[in-house]
């Protein structure tokens, strides 16, 4: 647990560690000693959008407290920075959060019995040889339409292409 360390070199100081490394879906928690007289901090993260929904955060320290800000549990891995302003904006020390790549846990393969494969049944109309007829059935309207210029073959040429999709489409669900 990083510590952020208040008054403890003179008014209004503020101690920080230079980088704080965390996983995505976990808390950062900061625990904030202040070492003299209450003070009034402003916790802020501009560039932090990717990683929290933490913004800012105006406290009021008298001992010891501890402030979590929450890394989201789709958060890529990345940098943000957090810094912390006391004396009203006078002092400010920041330090940057180091969002590692959550750590996979190592499980052992687990052994499958290969299913016993079944016997297919041969079939002379197969979806592949369902589609050629349709295709070719559809060139040869589609050709005669451009010949004759009836639209009915034009139709017809469109409702073979569809059956033969609509055949195999079927046939793969079964």
């Amino acid at each position: 647990m990083p510590e952020i360390h208040l008054n403890r070199r003179g008014i209004n100081s503020i101690e920080v560690p230079e980088e704080v490394e965390t996983a995505p879906g976990s808390d950062l928690v900061l625990q904030i000693i202040n070492h003299g007289s209450p003070i009034h901090i402003s916790i802020a993260s501009a560039n932090s959008s990717p990683f929290t929904d933490f913004f800012h955060e105006n406290l009021y320290v008298l001992g010891e407290k501890e402030f979590s800000v929450p890394i989201r549990d789709d958060a890529y891995p990345g940098v943000f920075s957090i810094e912390i302003i006391s004396g009203y904006g006078a002092l400010r020390a920041g330090f940057r959060v180091i969002v590692r790549e959550r750590r996979t846990p190592v499980s052992e393969p687990i052994a499958v019995a290969p299913l016993p494969s079944l016997p297919v049944a041969s079939s002379m109309w197969r979806p592949s040889i369902l589609a050629a007829l349709a295709v070719v059935i559809a060139a040869v309207l589609y050709g005669l339409w451009l010949v004759y210029r009836i639209d009915l073959l034009n139709i017809a040429a469109f409702v073979a292409l569809f059956l033969g999709v609509i055949l195999t489409w079927l046939r793969q669900r079964s």
